[in-house]
């Protein structure tokens, strides 16, 4: 084993391009049908070797630092599945909003199970991994996996997809707390089944842009949320307004996104449709996971 170093990693954000639930498990879960794709707005961790232990700190004091942090659970995981007997000590830069259907906490526990075996020299076998990642949470094997992909089963079922063109995104967080679970629970799953498959042009050999995008944007649980959330619907009209070619809730929500060709106009529309309270930023797709960075502290 090498020389542990510290290391700073990036840990993208995600959106929902397409979500379908396609039935309920034995189990109490669901299981979908969706295309999830990353970010550049992103977390930013520095981990860093210590003597024993693990410590987690955070530039946000509401997100919790002990072991009910997913980022603490997945350095005790890949311990666990590694033999590591060394210590850490992890400090997170919150970019992305927390509790908004764009998998903040999820990419974070991936970043934190990259980075471990970068500053070990560890390598846990991919599959143990994949299992350490799939008990802490759904959507942590996609951040694990690749930058575009379609997901199956709760979400850890995946298969890789040729990444879009750069697409430019204004996210819309409204910033009040939707519950997944309640989500889940709410949805008319006897609605969502009689809903037609929608063909998505990465199996049909078509360059992903903004234009053909928008043709596939749907999301089963957005109706459910804006029910009880009518907020969401003014996002989404507010960013057609704005000249978005189309809109969708990502994941449970609350957070919005909108489709747009270029940065500038992206960019405009952030600015016109900021609102007290409200997190509104411009941000694009990314095609390859960001490379950890040595030793900066």
């Amino acid at each position: 084993m090498k020389k542990a170093e510290p290391i700073r990693i990036l840990a993208p954000a995600k959106v929902n391009f397409f979500l379908r639930v396609t039935g309920k498990r034995p189990d109490g879960y669901h299981d979908l049908v969706s295309v999830m794709q990353a970010l550049e707005l992103a977390d930013e961790l520095d981990i860093v070797p210590a003597g024993q232990g693990i410590e987690v700190t955070c530039d946000r004091p509401e997100v919790p630092t002990g072991e009910s942090n997913i980022a603490y659970r997945a350095a005790s995981a890949f311990m666990a599945e590694s033999g590591y007997a060394g210590g850490v000590r992890i400090h997170i830069k919150k970019r992305t909003p927390m509790a908004a259907g764009l998998g903040g906490g999820s990419s974070d526990a991936a970043a934190v199970l990259k980075g471990m075996s970068v500053i070990t020299g560890i390598e846990v076998p991919r599959a143990r991994l994949m299992d350490a990642a799939r008990a802490l949470g759904a959507d942590v094997p996609f951040f694990l996996s690749w930058p575009t992909a379609l997901a199956k089963g709760v979400g850890e079922v995946l298969t890789e997809l040729a990444s879009p063109e750069e697409i430019w995104l204004v996210l819309v967080n409204p910033g009040f707390f939707v519950s997944t679970k309640w989500v889940y629970e709410s949805l008319n799953l006897g609605l969502t089944n009689n809903i037609n498959s929608i063909k998505l042009p990465q199996f049909e050999g078509q360059a992903l842009n903004a234009g053909l995008l928008v043709l596939y944007l749907h999301n089963d649980l957005e109706q459910v949320t804006a029910d009880k959330y009518p907020q969401i619907k003014e996002i989404k009209d507010g960013l057609v307004r704005e000249g978005s070619k189309g809109a969708l809730m990502s994941g449970s929500g609350p957070t919005v996104f909108g489709v747009f060709e270029r940065r500038l106009e992206a960019e405009r529309a952030a600015a016109r449709l900021s609102r007290p309270g409200w997190t509104v930023l411009a941000t694009r797709t990314i095609s390859a996971w960001p490379a950890p960075a040595a030793g900066i502290l």
